[in-house]
């Protein structure tokens, strides 16, 4: 539906940057909105459909830049992760450090401090927040 917009647009001759521009803030803001979230739980039929869109449009001149969904994906990832980790943000307290009961075996140091979960149904390796501990601490 955005592309048909997007050719219509096109056709009445908008420039190729404000098409762009109008790219972002519809298609690639739809697609990009809580992708760290659900990206996880996509199938391979459903990436490959959000590939073909961005494709599409990158061939037809609606934009000048080529985009690959799981580079998009793994930008997204590491910039929520990085908000996540302030102080601030309404997440920090998963990513905070846990503490130990008394009397807890010292294990050997690691490069954190926090408590990395563990994880028993495959289902849960693909949630954002044992992703980015297991990718990115």
């Amino acid at each position: 539906m955005f592309l048909y917009l997007l050719a219509q647009l096109k056709k009445q001759g908008l420039g190729i940057s404000a098409l762009d521009s109008v790219f972002k803030a519809t298609v690639l803001n739809k697609i990009l909105y809580a992708m760290p979230v659900y990206f996880g739980y996509l199938t391979e039929g459903q990436r490959h459909m959000l590939q073909r869109v961005l494709h599409r449009a990158s061939s037809r001149g609606f934009t000048p830049f080529y985009y690959d969904l799981d580079t998009l994906a793994e930008n997204a990832h590491y910039h929520l992760f990085k908000h996540c980790c302030r102080q601030a943000h309404c997440l920090y307290h998963l990513y905070s450090v846990k503490p130990r009961p008394p009397g807890a075996m010292r294990l050997r140091t690691h490069g954190h401090d926090l408590e990395l979960p563990i994880i028993k149904y495959e289902f849960n390796k693909q949630n954002f927040i044992v992703q980015s501990l297991f990718n990115y601490v």
